[in-house]
């Protein structure tokens, strides 16, 4: 055999054995490896940093209005029941309406002649609530917008409901409990039901008896001393209290200008 052919030979079994190593797809792994993705770590690194006071602003730029129209028709409201009070003998169609408000605000009117305790307890319920705390409130009870129950339910004040089917029902409900988280129409609907339920259950009476305190005294409803009389919000009692203080002062600049 010349040198030529056994060069020839050599090499061929050199290729045979090449090709039997890579057969078992060793080759084309080494090949997916050199083509694997990007870590995504790495992909993370490289997006742009999340604007935390620009999604705050947005927030309450979107909830403010709300809040707004809502006190506005509260104030609309608590001078037509200062313009009743002052009727010596009011119609009955007056007297009527004094009756409507009355059992929307939860005040018992005893006969036909409203006294002055009657007035008193009526006025005390028909009230504004502070913008700021209606506000920061709304960013405790729905994580900034983002809790399931304000997206899916328009429900930015964490409000519960007792009917089967009123609400979502919560993943972490605790065994017996019957409660869901009530649903709305919309977010308008929600603001309303929040300040209804402030302006009338009995769980919030220190507020609105810091309220009426303020307005006796001709001074602005300050947000951080009502906040005082939000104990019963929450579990957390005065812990809550503290937490939508702070919020409030730390979020003034950016609700004023939202």
């Amino acid at each position: 055999m010349n040198m030529t052919r056994q060069y020839s030979l050599i090499i061929a079994l050199l290729a045979a054995l090449l090709l039997s190593a890579c057969s078992g797809g060793q080759f084309a792994s080494l090949l997916d490896a050199d083509q694997r993705p990007v870590p995504t770590l790495v992909q993370k690194q490289s997006a742009p940093p999340v604007d935390v006071a620009t999604k705050k602003a947005d927030f309450f730029a979107a909830i403010k209005p709300a809040v707004v129209q809502e006190n506005k028709r509260i104030r609309a409201l608590r001078e037509e029941i200062f313009a009743l009070r002052q009727l010596r003998s009011p119609s009955s169609a007056e007297l009527q309406r004094i009756k409507q408000v009355a059992a929307i605000y939860k005040v018992e009117l005893t006969g036909n002649k409203p006294d002055g305790a009657f007035w008193h307890a009526l006025l005390a319920r028909v009230d504004e609530v502070p913008l700021e705390m209606a506000l920061v409130q709304a960013a405790n009870e729905s994580a900034w917008g983002q809790s399931r129950f304000a997206r899916e339910g328009n429900n930015y004040y964490g409000q519960w409901c007792y009917k089967k089917g009123c609400g979502l029902v919560p993943e972490q409900r605790n065994k017996g409990a019957t409660h869901e988280v009530r649903r709305f129409a919309s977010m308008e609907a929600s603001v309303r039901a929040y300040m209804q339920n402030i302006n009338t259950s009995a769980a919030y009476a220190e507020f609105r008896s810091i309220r009426q305190s303020l307005r006796v005294q001709s001074r602005p409803l300050d947000a951080e001393s009502l906040a005082y009389g939000l104990r019963s919000y929450s579990e957390r009692g005065m812990a809550y209290v503290k937490t939508i203080r702070a919020m409030i002062r730390s979020n003034r600049e950016l609700i004023a200008n939202s």
